[in-house]
């Protein structure tokens, strides 16, 4: 039982980047009120309660979003919700946890007071509130400099670094490997290729190592040996069915893909999750 996360509080912010993947699963962002978007049942919560943590999920997540967007004042997104202050709407701010995740529109110049200005509203809400930043691979992709430079300084700040965008994006560029796997793993082994503008987004592969690296990034516990069979069970949540985000999400082009198959095995999920126990510890980031 993960004793760190039982009857805890997290809330994810960010964008699609966060509930393509299903970590959480809640996505319509014309949903403005709070009460909705809490008790999400996505990956995040699923593991937790497999490992016996009853844990409270709030989804902070609006389409195409920056932290400006949801925290501004003023909705910029180009969104039905424009001029909206989705924040206002954030009534209930004691968190355990905050997870923070920067849209591809992020600016680098800007993403450190970003981030300070939402530790400020929780902290004065919770002083011991624990915050995480979560690197999409997105930005590794684009090679977003400007972004991913500001990680060492945005842990400094005492945020916790979950750069899962790096295991995905290496494992794309071959840049590291599964040895001894039957399967290719390229690009569309963890993004989607919905269309010719919309191939960027994270799959459910994707989306279990952005939660595996989370929670073990909060507990501290090893990801190897962690459960994944979850993740493609539909009778916890029929979001969670593979034919469903097949036939959603992998329409253009090239739509080959073997996510599916490296779910249901074993060998590979294993090592996987070496990897996210590789990453963690070497903080590749950093260098």
């Amino acid at each position: 039982m993960s004793d760190i996360l039982n009857n805890k509080k997290i809330i994810f912010i960010g964008n699609s980047f966060t509930y393509y993947g299903k970590t959480v699963i809640f996505k319509d962002y014309l949903v403005l009120e709070q009460e909705p978007r809490n008790n999400d049942d996505g990956y995040f919560y699923q593991l937790c309660k497999l490992k016996g943590a009853e844990v409270s999920v709030t989804n902070w997540t609006f389409g195409n979003h920056r932290l400006e967007d949801t925290f501004g004042g003023y909705c910029q997104a180009g969104r039905p919700c424009d001029g909206v202050d989705h924040f206002s709407y954030l009534k209930d701010k004691c968190y355990d946890y905050v997870a923070i995740q920067e849209s591809s529109r992020g600016e680098g110049d800007k993403i450190i007071g970003q981030i300070e200005r939402i530790m400020k509203i929780f902290r004065e809400v919770n002083p011991d509130v624990k915050f995480l930043y979560l690197v999409h691979e997105n930005y590794h992709h684009n090679k977003r400099v400007d972004m991913l430079d500001k990680t060492k300084e945005i842990e400094k700040l005492g945020i916790t670094i979950v750069d899962w965008g790096n295991i995905v994006h290496d494992l794309i560029e071959h840049n590291t490997e599964i040895e001894n796997t039957k399967y290719t793993y390229n690009k569309n082994t963890f993004v989607i290729t919905k269309s010719e503008k919309d191939g960027f987004h994270e799959n459910m592969l994707a989306g279990y190592i952005t939660t595996l690296m989370t929670y073990c990034a909060i507990t501290g516990e090893k990801a190897e040996g962690q459960p994944f069979e979850f993740a493609t069970d539909e009778s916890l949540n029929k979001e969670f069915s593979v034919d469903t985000f097949l036939d959603m999400y992998y329409t253009y082009g090239d739509t080959k893909t073997d996510f599916p198959e490296i779910m249901k095995s074993e060998y590979d999920m294993r090592e996987i999750q070496k990897l996210v126990d590789k990453y963690l510890e070497e903080k590749p980031y950093r260098k």
